[in-house]
């Protein structure tokens, strides 16, 4: 019997990462390609809180990359829509359920959100109409992506090499009975 997720802290904290993650992606960071009568209705108020957030977001710090969507960006933002709200779905779901295939959603996450950050964070800094203040706002919103996905990147492939550790051992096992 597989132990309840409660008592599994580490999978406890990546569920609400992922929780989280999948409300941000889809309410402020995706609220672009939603269909306006989808996202304007009262009857969702969690649009309407991303809109919040949102507002707030560029207020404050001013994201060239939200405010002027280049196109790279843009493409990004359906990687979003279309590869992490699945995975966020799939990864809680498998993390509820103690799945062991939880690190093959986790990893191809890991590596795409990694890489597309890190594009992101290298932009903001080739910013000449910024200040460094913003610069620095900026990268502390986008840098914490850049060091969950390298954490969990080590957590997941860990659980893949125990496992793989695991398995060829129950194999020996058989072949030498």
């Amino acid at each position: 019997m597989s132990r309840p997720l409660l008592s599994r802290k580490p999978d406890l904290l990546i569920t609400i990462f992922f929780s989280l993650h999948l409300f941000f992606v889809t309410c402020v960071d995706c609220l672009d390609l939603w269909p306006t009568w989808l996202s304007s209705s009262p009857y969702l108020p969690f649009f309407t809180l991303g809109r919040v957030l949102r507002d707030f977001y560029l207020e404050t710090y001013q994201d060239k990359l939200v405010l002027e969507q280049p196109d790279w960006f843009v493409v990004f933002t359906w990687c979003e829509l279309l590869f992490h709200v699945p995975v966020c779905l799939l990864v809680i779901q498998g993390l509820v359920k103690n799945s062991p295939l939880v690190p093959l959603g986790v990893i191809p996450w890991t590596v795409e959100t990694f890489f597309t950050t890190l594009l992101c964070v290298v932009e903001i800094w080739g910013w000449d109409d910024r200040s460094e203040t913003i610069k620095w706002g900026l990268t502390g919103c986008y840098g914490p992506y850049l060091v969950i996905s390298a954490a969990l990147f080590v957590v997941m492939y860990g659980r893949v090499k125990e496992a793989l550790v695991l398995q060829r051992q129950q194999l020996e096992k058989v072949k030498g009975q």
